[in-house]
């Protein structure tokens, strides 16, 4: 008797932990939603957050809602324009180099916007974003 009780602990517990529950269908992750929304709307949140995170100034905030809004024009339309199935090397080469000089660019705008201060912020900023576990 003793070991049908053992056994139908030790079967119950097993089953209770054999898989994880699904997620729901309503949950995406947060870069699926903005994936969905207008640049507009994108760059006010992204300056909205920068003010915040950052005590920017009426002309800085405005300078760089502009600049969020061009880069993330950019981005969509090379999302739209993005080849179907795997691209070759060299169109992989050429869209890194391409990503690059962007950030690169942006970048040079955000220090020609932001104080020393602002902007040695920003970086520690992004770094610690870069060094995040992502989850799936």
């Amino acid at each position: 008797m003793k070991s049908y009780i053992l056994l139908f602990f030790i079967l119950f517990g097993t089953m209770s932990f054999a898989q994880p529950p699904k997620r729901s269908q309503k949950t995406h992750h947060p870069k699926e939603k903005m994936m969905n929304m207008p640049a507009e709307n994108i760059a006010t949140l992204m300056s909205k957050k920068m003010t915040l995170q950052l005590d920017l100034s009426e002309v800085q905030q405005t300078k760089v809602y502009e600049l969020i809004l061009e880069s993330t024009i950019k981005k969509k339309a090379q999302r739209v324009d993005h080849p179907e199935g795997k691209p070759s090397k060299e169109q992989q080469f050429e869209r890194q180099n391409k990503m690059l000089d962007d950030k690169i660019a942006f970048s040079k705008s955000m220090k020609s916007i932001l104080n020393d201060t602002q902007y040695s912020l920003w970086k520690q900023q992004n770094q610690m974003k870069k060094k995040k576990p992502k989850r799936q």
